[in-house]
């Protein structure tokens, strides 16, 4: 779907689809009792963020640099502002989900944001790229063809249940879409932020920074670790031990390090001698050399 068909579905949903909250009801079902079980995982555009990145690689006990090769693509879009990542799907006639089988997904507990969201959807009336509160985004229910998932059901085993009523506050915290929500929030403040929704532009190392620190995480570990950016950067105390072990934990770090490396947020510090060497730098001397005895 490029950018003309999302503003066009857009359009649609704003127009058409009725505007549910937290507290409005809905009905669905969905397991392999339903017939058309796993149908929605194929030929679909899933854009991932970078928690989803998090838990599907950690999930897969691999590194992010080989699930990111394996498993996503990034397509150009000259209307994106940042590096969007999206799943990439098998090569065959259904162009199906590389992680869903017939007993269907085998990444279940760490499903993308998207997957545990369905049959629901967000929106707001935003224009695209702009920021809005939170409080002026939508829900609305996806009825598509072929899903039977709003049609009564019997399923009653395993994960799978019956149809019945929930109210979307229930579906988000049975889906476990909380944390996601958070994060996305703080991904949010860097892939919205007011710089670029006035029109900066970010230059081809920019953009790759900001996909190593987002997504990428064992390559921003490296980079964190195994460059100078210590002997340069004054860091909390006991920050530094989470960052080699802690991947949500580097994952924060990195959308505070994008604030301050593409958009001049005061809120990383230098240490005392790069400081000083920077400000040697700027005034064009050199450091003059101490002198012993």
């Amino acid at each position: 779907m490029n950018f003309s068909d999302q503003q066009r579905l857009k359009e649609t949903i704003l127009q058409e689809y009725p505007r549910l909250g937290r507290d409005d009801s809905f009905a669905f079902a969905c397991g392999p009792g339903v017939s058309c079980f796993t149908v929605c995982c194929a030929d679909v555009t899933i854009a991932l963020t970078p928690y989803d990145v998090l838990r599907l690689k950690r999930g897969l006990g691999i590194s992010s640099e080989e699930f990111l090769t394996r498993y996503t693509l990034i397509p150009f879009d000259q209307e994106s502002r940042v590096p969007v990542v999206i799943l990439r799907l098998l090569e065959n006639e259904k162009k199906s989900c590389p992680f869903v089988g017939a007993q269907g997904c085998s990444v279940y507990p760490d499903r993308p944001w998207a997957c545990r969201m369905y049959p629901l959807g967000l929106a707001s009336p935003a224009k695209s790229g702009e920021r809005v509160p939170n409080e002026q985004e939508f829900f609305f229910l996806m009825k598509e063809e072929p899903c039977a998932g709003h049609e009564p059901s019997t399923v009653s085993s395993g994960r799978n249940r019956a149809q019945r009523s929930v109210t979307i506050r229930q579906w988000l915290s049975e889906q476990g879409i909380d944390q996601y929500n958070a994060l996305g929030e703080l991904f949010k403040e860097i892939s919205l932020h007011p710089r670029l929704l006035k029109g900066q532009n970010l230059d081809p190392g920019q953009m790759e920074m900001f996909y190593q620190a987002c997504y990428n995480l064992d390559k921003f570990r490296q980079f964190v670790f195994e460059s100078s950016f210590l002997k340069r950067f004054q860091i909390e105390p006991g920050l530094e031990a989470k960052l080699r072990d802690d991947d949500l934990e580097l994952m924060k770090f990195g959308f505070r390090w994008l604030c301050f490396a593409l958009f001049g947020e005061p809120i990383m510090e230098l240490k005392k001698e790069a400081r000083e060497w920077a400000q040697t730098q700027l005034r064009g001397i050199a450091p003059q050399e101490k002198r012993s005895g």
